[in-house]
């Protein structure tokens, strides 16, 4: 496959159901975010916001389960986001990528990634990927 034939290609859209109380605590744990926004509801109301906050990284983690969806995917060399607004528990969330920049020489190309709940984007990113062997 050329670079102009990859350039422009999207990656399958993956949605995550609603983000609920046992995947916040789970990653909690696993992560060592002692935060209290994410378990404090009224800390989260004063805080300005309608409910508890899902943790931005546990939004930005499924942006590497679209990326490893993607046959093309051989490894994920970097993965930057951009948090925009809070994903709130109960809400889903959906994952889309398409790829901006392709070098065959290097077999890499880059991927802008968007997370949205409720209609919003929520979360922007972009990976450096490294192609696999097929390219």
């Amino acid at each position: 496959m050329s670079r102009q034939e990859l350039i422009g290609q999207r990656l399958p859209g993956l949605a995550i159901e609603a983000i609920g109380a046992d995947a916040v605590g789970a990653y909690l744990a696993a992560s060592g975010d002692d935060n209290p926004l994410h378990r404090d509801e009224t800390l989260a109301r004063g805080a300005g916001m309608a409910g508890l906050p899902v943790p931005g990284m546990l939004v930005m983690g499924q942006f590497s389960r679209a990326l490893e969806a993607w046959p093309r995917c051989g490894a994920i060399a970097r993965l930057a986001a951009r948090f925009l607004r809070p994903v709130l528990f109960g809400e889903g969330v959906e994952i889309s990528g398409r790829v901006v920049a392709a070098d065959p020489a290097s077999r890499r190309a880059v991927v802008r990634l968007t997370a949205a709940a409720a209609g919003k984007t929520v979360v922007m990113g972009e990976a450096e990927i490294e192609l696999t062997a097929e390219f």
